[in-house]
């Protein structure tokens, strides 16, 4: 095996690579300088027996205040091509949703602007299906290409992906690794009317959600049939609700916010609160959407994960 091209560096705070900015070190991470360098490093963390994590831009997370073992790949500046091939985005995992929301207004597609204020990442948007404004990512995906702890290279259309709202069965793989994603572009439309579009989405967005940067989003996801997790959270009395220095908005109940030094048992302390007074008051089982590392790596679907179809395998 060639060697890795990124350098591994020991004990690195993870805060200031999240959203939240709480976190604690990781055991080691790397900035993977291309796909092959990707391989390199799965491969290097399976003979050395390390724990693999995988971050974004750090927003929908929260990382442990002891932090992460093993090895954590850091890819918001990693895998960033994005290019058009014929009818479709060819997009790296690593693009911020803000970019692809760009490049897809500039070719005058319509479908995307709905990413324009969701600060994550490709790759971790297709793993949650992320959406707002009444859309997701199940309305103009294509085609995901994913790489397993095996150094197989998997290709998934939608329909393979069971795309629920923020879900997909690749929640059931916490191992394998989003890549690349195609994105069709099937609706043309007027390229300043899709810029109009998005300053719209944007400031309504920006009316509705806290003004402090420091929060992962949404914490809980909307029950299926009721209320919206926030109005639960309002009428259960936690709304301006604090514990150290985790806040929840007085703008919105659905975020917690970083309101100083807050740190991770502080915010998980809350969450729990939370969710035990809305079942109390309300009746109602809130389930988180932020992911907890690295206590959510293990697979979600239980001891057997749904079968997926394997597409082309790669040995490194």
């Amino acid at each position: 095996m060639d060697s890795i091209k990124s350098a591994i560096s020991s004990n690195l705070p993870l805060a200031p690579l999240t959203t939240w900015r709480i976190g604690g070190p990781a055991a080691r991470l790397a900035v993977p300088a291309d796909l092959d360098d990707v391989y390199r490093l799965l491969s290097l963390a399976q003979d050395r027996g390390w724990p693999l994590f995988f971050l974004g831009r750090g927003s929908n997370v929260l990382i442990d205040d002891a932090g992460l073992p093993g090895l954590t790949l850091h890819l918001a500046k990693s895998l960033q091509g994005l290019e058009r091939h014929g009818d479709a985005l060819r997009v790296g995992a690593g693009v911020a949703l803000p970019r692809l929301a760009q490049a897809a207004a500039r070719l005058g597609f319509t479908g995307f602007e709905f990413l324009a204020g969701i600060p994550g990442t490709v790759g971790a948007a297709v793993r949650l299906n992320a959406g707002a404004e009444g859309a997701s990512l199940a309305g103009v995906l294509a085609l995901v290409r994913v790489v397993t702890p095996r150094l197989q290279l998997l290709e998934f259309c939608p329909a393979e992906l069971g795309l629920g709202y923020r879900s997909s069965l690749l929640l059931n793989f916490p191992h394998w690794l989003v890549v690349e994603a195609e994105f069709a572009l099937t609706r043309p439309a007027d390229p300043e009317v899709i810029q109009t579009r998005m300053r719209e989405l944007l400031q309504a967005r920006q009316a509705r959600q806290p003004a402090n940067p420091r929060t992962c989003g949404s914490v809980f996801k909307n029950p299926s049939e009721g209320p919206a997790a926030g109005w639960l959270i309002d009428q259960a009395g936690y709304k301006g609700r604090r514990l150290g220095d985790a806040l929840v908005s007085h703008r919105h109940a659905n975020f917690i916010l970083n309101q100083g030094q807050a740190n991770a048992a502080q915010v998980k302390a809350l969450i729990s609160e939370i969710q035990e007074q809305v079942w109390r008051t309300q009746g109602v089982a809130l389930e988180r959407e932020v992911v907890f590392l690295p206590e959510d790596l293990a697979c979600r679907g239980g001891p057997v994960c749904p079968p997926l179809r394997v597409g082309g395998d790669k040995e490194d």
